[in-house]
């Protein structure tokens, strides 16, 4: 189970099929050259003893390059790995005031919002929230009168959201990103919040497993 949609009520696993659905190959269009090829200054059979030379290179290369990939390590980047934890959350009942305060004492972009007496996770809430909130613009950026820092977080999460499991395969996670334009993920185990892994985070996993074949 690598992602589950949770908020108030909802624990639904989401297919990975669903997230990333699969890429279609598109019939390229013939095209015409612009000119034919001069047999004076291209001879055939210096043309053919060329493809034959680049076929036998590359296969050489190909061969060397399939070698190397059976050697390598068959190992993959899990989320409980580069996870932050503990997490840092806010209640339905923090204020705007309260949120941007701890963002600014903290250096966040994404804080979890849990139930502060089971302790579920509800939504999250980012700066990027709290700053429309408090200029007065929609999601849709149309413009309202500037509202006041004493609205609840509850009112602005983002809800339901996106998990991911301790055991998903931080590829996943990786392509999630760049596709879905997400910051951050709840990292989850049996459907308790555990850990959370951002953009940063991510980079940072890259620098310290450089091994390319991971990221593969």
């Amino acid at each position: 189970m690598a992602f589950i949609l949770i908020g108030p009520g909802i624990n639904n696993p989401v297919p990975l099929q669903r997230l990333f659905p699969a890429r279609e190959v598109e019939e390229a269009d013939e095209i015409a050259p612009k000119r034919a090829i001069d047999e004076a200054h291209h001879p055939q059979h210096k043309f053919e003893d060329d493809v034959l030379a680049a076929e036998q290179l590359m296969g050489g290369a190909a061969r060397t390059a399939y070698r190397a990939t059976e050697q390598l390590p068959q190992e993959k980047l899990l989320a409980r790995q580069i996870m932050v934890s503990p997490v840092l959350t806010l209640t339905p009942e923090t204020t705007v005031d309260e949120a941007m305060a701890l963002f600014h004492a903290r250096a966040f972009r994404h804080v979890p919002v849990v139930d502060g007496e089971a302790g579920g996770l509800l939504g999250m809430i980012s700066d990027r929230d709290l700053l429309r909130h408090l200029a007065g613009v929609t999601e849709d950026y149309r413009y309202e009168p500037p509202h006041s820092g004493e609205a609840q977080v509850g009112q602005l999460m983002k809800s339901p959201l996106l998990t991911a499991s301790v055991d998903t395969d931080v590829r996943y996670i990786a392509r999630l990103f760049v596709e879905r334009h997400i910051g951050a993920v709840p990292i989850t185990d049996d459907g308790q919040l555990v850990g959370i892994i951002t953009r940063s985070d991510l980079l940072g996993s890259v620098m310290r497993h450089f091994v390319l074949e991971l990221w593969a």
